[in-house]
């Protein structure tokens, strides 16, 4: 394969979609296989829309990702700048050329007028579409008006005829002119439409490939026509499958987190993120389902790219990071631990609690909840937590207390205080499981977390001692009715 040169090219408009996020990728797996170049060009040519912070976030998430580029806006290269805004010029004079060559025309149209040639449409029960009423303007005239008035400049469509692009996830599709629009080109302020600017930039930055959503299939015609009407050679298209919400519809936010930011907030790990979104759209044709993002590299193929879009499964997501969660050394997940609990939290309990919980939590989130009865002073839960089904706040004070004895006096070590538990459960004609959730209740204050018998040695003998004897206290005024 020639030289690979694929391009990331969002706008910077908000948060980054967890589908351009799988764009990305799938761009990012394609240049590093070939040993090509990735680049990322911030398209942010309609400035209504703009977002401050948004290129800052993109960068911080996609390099939270395990995502580098070779070329873009704080990179550099040689094809800078690369942000769409800052290359006006280069944009003007390919529209000049257009003009020039009749392939594009000056447009005068207001928005009242627009507006009014839209209704009319709709009454006849027609596609609504711009009528060519500028069209047939003289050039010559056309040009004298435009150096006067507000304008646009329109692609020209041919009225009759084809195109058509073999594409490397849909095979052959072809459109006919007819149902296509002279879509805007530059806009009266100035500034290109995608339309105009992205094919520009793929051709000055020399883009071997492009990959795109396939939100773009039905644009593709007229970009096509841009690329016509310069001579250039159309780099290979391929319009990657859209991620679908459960119900079968382009996943938005009704159906729960989109962004980039909200994952990395819910505490999921980047290399699942990865792992599940590639296998959103594409398998591997095989059965295997977990790999890195070097495996990703290595493995996928753009042949193997669905036509159908792939369905966003939450559970299975979160599947995906309690495998990577479980994959990572205790060190590693202490470390990425730190960022979802206070500061203040003791450095050393919290790697020695990590072990315990890493069989245990499928997001980092997960964990504060947990583990947070070590790094408390006082437990706040309702008394009702303490006590079993089928037991009463007596009996179960009268459990805890033989369990306070044995604290007391065995050495505190997981395997003795194993023992002794499932010794005072025979005792005193218990099951092991109602024993151990009262347990478990009166130290932690909660129903799940760590193993029992490593989180009451954790705790320390007199911090389990005292959570013990204020458990007894707590059913004690349960049974008083105060």
């Amino acid at each position: 394969m020639a030289e690979v040169r694929v391009r990331f090219a969002p706008s910077p408009t908000g948060s980054l979609h967890i589908g351009g996020v799988r764009t990305t990728l799938y761009n990012y797996f394609l240049a590093r296989q070939n040993k090509g170049t990735l680049i990322l060009r911030m398209e942010d040519t309609d400035q209504d829309r703009l977002v401050p912070g948004a290129i800052d976030s993109i960068y911080d998430g996609m390099r939270w990702m395990g995502i580098d580029w070779d070329e873009g806006p704080r990179e550099g290269g040689p094809f800078a700048p690369y942000v769409q805004s800052e290359r006006l010029t280069l944009y003007h004079e390919h529209a000049a050329v257009l003009v020039r060559e009749h392939a594009a025309y000056f447009c005068f149209c207001s928005e009242e007028r627009l507006e009014q040639v839209r209704r009319v449409q709709q009454q006849r029960r027609e596609i609504t579409h711009y009528d060519r009423h500028c069209r047939r303007i003289e050039p010559r005239e056309a040009a004298d008006r435009a150096s006067r008035e507000p304008h646009v400049i329109r692609l020209k469509v041919p009225d009759e005829g084809t195109i058509a692009i073999e594409d490397l996830v849909y095979g052959h599709v072809e459109w006919e002119f007819r149902t296509l629009e002279d879509q805007v080109l530059v806009k009266s302020d100035g500034f290109p439409t995608y339309h105009l600017a992205a094919i520009v930039d793929d051709h000055a930055m020399k883009i071997s490939h492009v990959l795109r959503a396939e939100d773009w299939l039905p644009s593709t015609p007229k970009h096509l026509l841009v690329y016509r009407a310069f001579g250039w050679d159309v780099p290979p298209h391929a319009h990657l499958p859209n991620v679908l919400g459960p119900d079968g519809r382009k996943l938005s936010k009704r159906h729960g987190a989109t962004a980039l930011t909200e994952f990395r907030a819910g505490g999921y790990l980047p290399e699942a993120l990865a792992n599940f979104l590639a296998l959103i759209g594409w398998s591997p044709g095989t059965e295997d389902e977990v790999f890195s993002l070097a495996e990703l590299v290595d493995r996928w193929r753009i042949e193997r790219v669905h036509t159908a879009g792939g369905k966003w499964d939450a559970e299975r997501l979160r599947w995906f990071d309690g495998v990577w969660i479980r994959r990572l050394s205790a060190d590693e997940l202490a470390a990425r631990l730190r960022e979802f609990i206070p500061r203040e939290w003791d450095e050393a309990m919290l790697r020695a609690v990590t072990p315990h919980i890493q069989e245990r939590i499928q997001t980092l989130v997960e964990a504060k909840d947990q583990i947070e009865f070590l790094f408390v002073d006082e437990l706040s839960y309702d008394t009702s937590l303490l006590v079993p089904k089928g037991r009463d706040a007596g009996e179960t004070s009268e459990a805890l207390a033989k369990v306070t004895v044995l604290v007391r006096f065995a050495d505190l070590n997981a395997p003795a205080i194993k023992a002794g538990i499932e010794g005072i459960a025979a005792e005193i004609d218990w099951k092991l499981k109602p024993l151990t959730l009262a347990v478990r209740a009166a130290v932690t204050g909660r129903t799940v977390g760590p193993p029992l018998y490593e989180s009451i040695v954790l705790l320390g003998k007199e911090r389990a001692l005292g959570r013990l004897e204020d458990a007894q206290e707590k059913l004690a005024q349960s049974s008083n009715g105060s």
